[in-house]
């Protein structure tokens, strides 16, 4: 599977490295800067309240990062000459990739959950204060946000990086500018710093294993919804106003429930993650082993 990845790197014409590595992360700050301005003048447009915009319910959010997406793509595809498929849209079994990104995503955070909820580090309190239209309406933003953060880091500047620097250092570099967007988040703990660079780690190997960007996306995607909107945590240390639950952390617990910046800041989250990263690195090396026998 790691051979999808690999013809998006070798159908890379260019062996520029200002091309492959300065461009590139230009591009990507263009585009961040743009992701966040973009939402301003479309408050007004569409009259949402503060409480909206903070909520993620607000209409400005779901189309500011529906825009930012389909910018995102016409930018990377015109600057760089890149196919959609060389960034990871695979045109093969797109529902089938996203379902399964879907399960994992859905797995991942419910495992955390129920692991905290088991060690007695958070209380539950059943609220339903989320209303349906507003439920879906911050479900689509979620699919945009997961599909846009996964095209800069992973189908983009991933395989361009890995031209020039190779997969390994491409990876520990993605995942520590990853984890560079998340600074200025409220309640950043180390343990919470330090998951987030973990969960930038297992993103791109699994970018790198499926070379399906349907797939992390989606994982990507579940993973916020869920843990902001359904169990109803901190998602990096930002307060959740709908949910179905509210997961309240215990004093005292901060090391297993995440305090204030949320599960991603557990001590489950951080075993979580290097159990994944493990698997997926079992994976690669059990695939190019067999490789190697044929």
């Amino acid at each position: 599977m790691t051979n999808k990845f690999q013809t998006y790197v070798d159908s890379i014409q260019s062996k520029s490295k200002l091309k492959l590595l300065l461009v590139p992360i230009l591009v990507t700050i263009l585009i961040i800067v743009l992701n966040q301005l973009l939402i301003i003048p479309l408050i007004f447009i569409f009259n949402d309240s503060f409480k909206e915009v903070l909520s993620f319910s607000g209409t400005s959010n779901l189309v500011s990062e529906a825009i930012s997406l389909f910018l995102a793509i016409f930018l990377m595809t015109k600057i760089s000459k890149l196919s959609t498929e060389q960034l990871g849209f695979s045109k093969d079994n797109i529902a089938t990739s996203y379902l399964k990104g879907v399960f994992f995503g859905t797995l991942q955070v419910l495992s955390v959950f129920l692991m905290i909820f088991c060690l007695n580090a958070i209380e539950v309190y059943y609220v339903a204060n989320i209303p349906i239209l507003i439920f879906i309406k911050i479900l689509v933003f979620f699919v945009f946000q997961g599909l846009f953060e996964e095209i800069l880091f992973r189908g983009y500047l991933m395989p361009m990086f890995t031209k020039v620097i190779g997969i390994k250092f491409t990876i520990i570099l993605l995942s520590f500018l990853f984890t560079c967007i998340h600074l200025l988040n409220p309640n950043l703990s180390m343990i919470g710093l330090t998951n987030v660079f973990l969960a930038g780690v297992t993103f791109s190997l699994i970018y790198y294993y499926t070379g399906n960007l349907w797939l992390v996306g989606a994982m990507h995607t579940l993973w916020n919804f869920i843990l902001g909107f359904v169990v109803g945590s901190y998602v990096s240390g930002i307060p959740t106003i709908y949910s179905i639950f509210f997961s309240v952390p215990i004093e005292g617990k901060d090391l297993i429930s995440g305090g204030e910046f949320g599960f991603e800041a557990s001590i489950v989250e951080t075993i979580l993650e290097l159990g994944v990263s493990l698997f997926v690195i079992y994976l690669i090396k059990k695939e190019k082993k067999g490789e190697n026998y044929e």
